[in-house]
């Protein structure tokens, strides 16, 4: 039996709608993948903390729907006529598909047919279960299927953490953390040779499930916990002998903070998911923590490890030394004194910048408290005293939490120019005392990440005109504490642009 594949080209708003419509038509499935795959313009889509994306779909998006001609009547030559006749009644107007067949296989033998046992490094074998495990009396086998999640050893960011693992001899007794753990491969491979106890988190509720079923296969104790499910294995205070994190370069950077938290003093982190041209920015982000150095390469992708050897406070590890810590509250009960003895409205306005905590909770409780109840002193002595107010520039109280750039075509067809996009920005000021606006620096990249245009914008240029209105005095009092701002800024894009980049600086 055949069957007919149809393949659509569509804009991302429409992709997700659009396979529903083909669903309820009749087809088997749809699957939406980009159709710049493997392009210069290809457009990965990271379902990662804080790199969600809005759209569940690419700016062009390939949706592809199977039928099945012995109950739908698909080989019919009218059948593509009127299946596009029924999409624009449900307001789709699109052009004929491109068309496959696809012959009937015995799809399990076929996909069993490219997964063979894997050997990495001398003891550690991946063996589905379809598959003899080997006879050496030594081999550590892991019975993992390709399933539900990402991790079967066959990928080099994979292979090169259970290397890890099997080159580092003691890992008896040692607790491990597995971030990402996908289909529990890391973690199971850690029990095995070890450790314990042993941790698994995904924000995949379908990888808990794998990895669950997989540590059963292999007669391995492991909890495998939801991040957001409020469990005793991840609170802030439970800390590990070994970090693991098999993701992506970008998400290991917004996560740096809440990986080197779960670190214990001397303890170690292992990153994989890295490209060797993204290594050395990732090492930079961990640099205010601690040492990262590239472990090994495997086929463009490294793996990097470091120890935690400063010690830190159990609740400060991502933000700050114990020492430093113990400084600001030094520094909180100086300048109290200071109010009193030497005439608060002299030194207040160099000194509330250099205390004020943020407000998008990186501060500990006792810090916001103390700080606050400084501002309440501060504005009643200047009601006493009168003060000169002067806003402050702080680079670090900006945080970009969002920059999409999304193309004009898909939004509005063939009315805008080939390169016309839009860049959505979403910025917060984090401090808690107003903050003057920056300019933000957009550097457009090609292919090869080389650097072919950067635009500036003044506060004037970017921040929303709403807001001038009925702010006319913006420019010098700054934004509110914990403002956020959203904009959409047009770009015309040069023709080889690949990427970009956006940051805030003053002048």
């Amino acid at each position: 039996m055949s069957y007919r594949e149809l393949v659509f080209t569509v804009p991302a708003e429409i992709a997700e709608p659009f396979g529903d419509a083909l669903l309820e038509l009749g087809a088997l499935s749809v699957t939406v993948e980009d159709d710049a795959a493997g392009g210069y313009d290809e457009n990965p889509l990271y379902g990662e903390p804080g790199l969600s994306p809005e759209v569940q779909a690419w700016d062009r998006s390939s949706v592809t729907a199977l039928f099945n001609p012995e109950i739908d009547g698909s080989a019919a030559e009218h059948f593509i006529p009127e299946l596009l006749s029924s999409l624009k009644v449900a307001g789709f107007h699109l052009p004929t598909p491109q068309e496959r067949i696809v012959e009937e296989q015995d799809w399990v033998r076929l996909t069993q047919s490219q997964f063979a046992p894997i050997q990495i490094g001398e003891r550690i074998w991946v063996v589905p279960s379809w598959h003899e495990a080997p006879t050496d009396p030594n081999a550590i086998c892991l019975a993992v299927d390709p399933g539900l999640a990402f991790g079967t050893g066959s990928h080099p960011t994979t292979h090169l953490c259970l290397l890890w693992l099997e080159q580092n001899s003691h890992l008896q007794n040692q607790s491990l953390l597995d971030y990402g753990c996908g289909s529990g491969i890391l973690a199971i491979a850690a029990a095995k040779l070890g450790c314990s106890p042993v941790v698994g988190t995904d924000i995949d509720p379908q990888a808990m499930v794998a990895a669950r079923s997989n540590a059963e296969i292999n007669h391995t104790i492991i909890r495998f916990v939801l991040p957001n499910a409020g469990e005793p294995e991840l609170a802030a205070q439970t800390k590990y002998d070994i970090v693991m994190a098999n993701i992506l370069a970008n998400p290991l950077q917004v996560l740096a903070p809440a990986l080197v938290n779960k670190m214990r003093v001397g303890g170690k982190i292992v990153l994989s998911g890295v490209l060797a041209r993204q290594a050395e920015e990732v090492i930079a982000t961990y640099s205010q923590w601690l040492t990262l150095a590239v472990w090994k390469e495997s086929d463009g992708w490294v793996c990097l490890h470091g120890t935690l050897n400063t010690k830190m406070d159990d609740t400060q590890h991502s933000f700050a030394s114990t020492q430093k810590k113990s400084l600001k509250f030094i520094a909180l009960g100086l300048f109290f004194i200071l109010l009193i003895l030497f005439a608060e409205h002299l030194s207040r306005n160099a000194l509330l910048p250099a205390l004020a905590t943020r407000v998008d909770g990186t501060s500990s409780p006792i810090a916001s408290s103390a700080f606050s109840i400084l501002q309440q002193v501060d504005e009643k002595l200047c009601r006493a005293l009168g003060c000169i107010n002067r806003s402050t520039s702080d680079f670090s109280a900006w945080k970009i939490t969002t920059a999409t750039l999304a193309s004009e075509n898909s939004r509005e067809g063939l009315k805008t120019a080939a390169n016309q996009s839009v860049l959505q920005v979403e910025i917060q000021n984090r401090l808690a005392i107003p903050v003057l606006f920056p300019n933000l620096e957009i550097s457009l990249t090609d292919a090869e990440e080389s650097e072919m245009q950067f635009i500036r914008l003044t506060p004037k240029d970017w921040v929303p005109s709403t807001w001038q209105t009925s702010h006319p005095n913006f420019s010098l009092r700054g934004a509110p504490s914990g403002a956020i701002y959203r904009l959409e800024l047009p770009l015309s894009l040069p023709q080889n642009a690949a990427g970009y980049r956006v940051r805030v600086f003053y002048p």
